[in-house]
């Protein structure tokens, strides 16, 4: 017994012989039992998605007109709310129901008082009265206290009114059934001023519902929040009965299952007996409303195209046919799979594909064992490629960190000898000015020279000192040193920003006498910020130095202004400014867009650095076209101690 299992096994032929009769004989077995069955089912599946579907076709014609209620009432009434006067008022109405035929009246009414000379009420009101449109100012009555009007204006939106009869104390009124679309209306000051409500007539919502129905004896009805008839075939029911209302005979409680569905505003099906009548019951929400529909459709109408059982059958039985062909043809197709995927991973090898991977084989046939094999042998051959892979990738990479840390030392080596260089001609410059100037005087004497000529000698000697200085405060601060320095000296204290932009612009009109410096301000110089005094002064003479240096020197100035956060600095100037391809760099170290030009290249980095540490930013303004324009924020309030980093 056991070799014979073991032949079967091992036998290709014998496995897809076996195989395709078992798969036969039991197709055959359970189409016979499950045929009917499957049947029933099938058929009342499709039938409750066709209940389903023609149900959401007339939901959706319904939320359409009820869309296009509210589209014409939202666009009238912004233009309501900006030309609040009595006579566009009654243009206005008229006009909403003269545009959309699908409006039967619409109503504007404002708030107590609101047109003195009109008294306390006014209404303007038009109406469709078959081919004729009335427009009337109604007479006096209390609208506030009616649903239409009261409900959108507690609400303060816009919202859905039941279905009512039009039986109100104004002049005009519907001669049928209508529901209200009503918003309230509101001034510049949002103030309540009235209320816009558009009607639109329910008989004509409920033809456009049942403007198809899906089978001969089938109705739709609908039902408003508290399970009140809104429409029903029977119109003796509409806004007198609710659905809960007593009947006799089975259908009381499914009615009660369905009403507790529809009012809670969800959607579904069920089967029901309706006055003896077997149906089928679909309902979903009105989209938009608290209202809800429902389709009713006899079993035996929903079914009728469906009684042709022999056919069916037929069909069934052809299906199981091609069913079993097609798991005859699946079981051959699987049997001969390892040949087709050793066809595959050979030409793929072929190409040069060495890493998609063949599955493993669980059968003990010859065709399984030499999958297993060819498996095995490309599973060794991808980890050896994969190993010469990695060791390749590896001396890439270090090939390719060995050239960066090359080229980094190269341009670290050049611009140190840029830096070195640089540093020496700036200082060597106004140290030769001092020197000159200082041999000057020791040789002619100060008091041989003139008093004007004497001055301007000072002047130079003041001026390349505070360059020096300058200079050798800059180099401190971009050292390591220096930078701890600032962090741990930080001391915050009240500040007026006034007081410091002052002698600010006086520290550059004494180095810079024929430039001008204006300070516009909008703070009084009682007013202080908590901050450190030194490095804001540093920063603010920093930009201003800039200013006075590299513009036209005539249109130099500091903006003062602040609210409840920061205090905001704006430096204006007149020139050639900053040139586009080089302003994402002007705050990084070290970089100068001339060459040629006075400077370190550190004192904008250094002065980003300040303001960073004082909880502040400092930006260029891009927008700014006719010379630079840099926008400083300091916190009013910074945290001592709280360093913010860069």
């Amino acid at each position: 017994m056991r070799k014979l299992i073991g032949r079967i096994r091992d036998s290709l032929p014998t496995k897809i012989s076996l195989s395709m009769f078992c798969i036969a004989l039991l197709v055959f077995i359970l189409a016979n039992i499950v045929s009917v069955a499957l049947s029933q089912y099938h058929f009342h599946s499709v039938a409750m998605n066709s209940a389903r579907k023609n149900l959401n076709t007339a939901v959706a014609r319904a939320e359409r007109y009820l869309r296009s209620v509210e589209n014409a009432t939202n666009t009238t009434a912004w233009i309501v709310e900006n030309k609040f006067r009595p006579d566009s008022l009654l243009v206005l109405s008229r006009r909403i129901v003269e545009q959309n035929s699908f409006i039967s009246g619409c109503s504007i009414t404002a708030e107590p008082n609101i047109f003195p000379s009109q008294g306390r009420y006014f209404s303007a009101y038009t109406v469709r009265k078959g081919e004729e449109i009335i427009t009337v100012q109604e007479d006096v009555y209390e609208y506030f206290d009616y649903e239409w009007y009261s409900k959108a204006a507690t609400a303060g939106h816009a919202v859905w009114i039941d279905p009512f009869v039009d039986e109100n104390a104004g002049s005009l009124s519907a001669d049928h059934l209508i529901a209200s679309y009503s918003r309230p209306l509101f001034d510049k000051k949002n103030r309540l001023i009235g209320v816009i409500s558009t009607d639109f007539s329910l008989p004509e919502l409920s033809r456009a519902m049942s403007s198809e129905k899906p089978y001969r004896n089938s109705y739709f009805f609908l039902l408003g929040h508290d399970g009140r008839y809104f429409d029903h075939p029977d119109t003796t029911r509409i806004l007198v009965n609710t659905i809960f209302d007593p009947t006799s005979g089975q259908y009381f409680s499914d009615k009660l299952t369905l009403g507790r569905e529809m009012v809670a505003g969800k959607s579904g099906a069920m089967h029901a007996d309706v006055a003896g009548v077997k149906s089928l019951i679909c309902y979903e929400p009105v989209p938009g409303t608290d209202w809800s529909a429902a389709l009713v459709s006899p079993e035996k109408d929903v079914l009728r195209r469906y009684r042709h059982l022999d056919i069916v059958i037929l069909i069934i039985v052809f299906v199981v046919l091609l069913f079993i062909l097609f798991i005859c043809r699946r079981t051959v197709v699987r049997a001969f799979a390892p040949l087709k995927l050793l066809e595959e991973q050979a030409r793929l090898i072929t190409d040069g594909d060495y890493f998609s991977e063949m599955p493993r084989g669980n059968e003990n046939s010859v065709i399984g064992t030499l999958q297993n094999s060819f498996a095995h042998m490309q599973e060794v051959l991808r980890e050896d490629i994969i190993e010469v892979n990695e060791k390749t990738e590896e001396l890439i990479k270090r090939n390719d960190e060995l050239e960066k840390a090359n080229t980094a030392l190269e341009e670290a080596l050049l611009r140190q000898s840029d830096f070195v260089s640089n540093i020496t001609h700036q200082v060597r410059t106004p140290l030769n000015l001092v020197m000159g100037f200082a041999q000057l005087l020791r040789d002619s004497g100060a008091d041989m020279m003139p008093q004007q000529e004497l001055k301007k000698i000072i002047h130079v000697i003041d001026y390349n000192a505070m360059i020096l200085r300058r200079m050798s405060l800059m180099l401190y601060d971009s050292s390591d040193r220096g930078y701890h320095d600032e962090v741990v000296s930080l001391s915050f204290a009240p500040v007026s920003p006034n007081v410091i932009a002052r002698e600010c612009v006086g520290y550059v009109n004494r180095y810079f006498p024929e430039s001008t410096v204006m300070l516009k301000t909008s703070l009084e110089d009682y007013f202080t910020i908590k901050t450190d005094y030194l490095y804001l002064m540093r920063s603010i003479r920093e930009i201003l130095y800039n200013s006075a240096k590299y513009s036209d020197g005539k249109n130099i100035s500091i903006g003062v202004s602040a609210n409840k956060a920061s205090v905001r600095f704006v430096f204006e100037d007149t020139g050639k400014g900053i040139p586009e391809n080089n302003r994402d760099n002007i705050f990084n170290p070290f970089f100068k867009w001339d060459i040629f030009s006075e400077g370190l290249g550190i004192g904008l980095s250094l002065t980003k650095r300040h303001v960073v540490l004082l909880g502040g930013t400092l930006e260029l303004d891009n927008d700014y076209k006719q010379g630079c324009r840099f926008i400083m924020e300091i916190p009013v309030n910074a945290v001592a101690g709280g360093h913010y980093g860069i």
